[in-house]
């Protein structure tokens, strides 16, 4: 399983990608995380490559990266992070896993994880 976490906020990414690899230890789910600091970077990953998306680019940016996402893979989970719940409401639209409103908090992930893992 190949898990992605897209923020260009650099601490946040870190600490993502911590906590993911953690749940991912303590639960037995084999998998490997993939950074990216920007939307293009996620754009140019191979359609189906990801099996779970954390995207959290704030604004409309993180909100067009996960609905770019959605149109090229229909399976993905995909978790967006944002400061403002708006975009949960416009996320239902586009099938997201789960929605984060931040400061994100290990919780979140776990709770996020155990829904993507659902579809699998």
């Amino acid at each position: 399983m190949r898990l992605a976490v897209c923020t260009g906020r650099t601490e946040e990414r870190d600490r993502l990608c911590e906590w993911l690899s953690q749940y991912c230890r303590l639960d037995s789910v084999p998998a490997s995380v993939f950074c990216a600091d920007t939307p293009e970077q996620l754009a140019q990953q191979p359609a189906g490559s990801i099996q779970i998306a954390f995207i959290g680019f704030g604004g409309n940016a993180g909100f067009l990266a996960a609905r770019a996402l959605r149109e090229r893979d229909r399976r993905c989970g995909i978790v967006l992070i944002d400061d403002t719940a708006q975009y949960a409401i416009q996320g239902m639209h586009i099938h997201l896993t789960d929605f984060i409103l931040r400061p994100v908090e290990f919780r979140h992930v776990v709770r996020s994880m155990k829904l993507a893992l659902e579809r699998f």
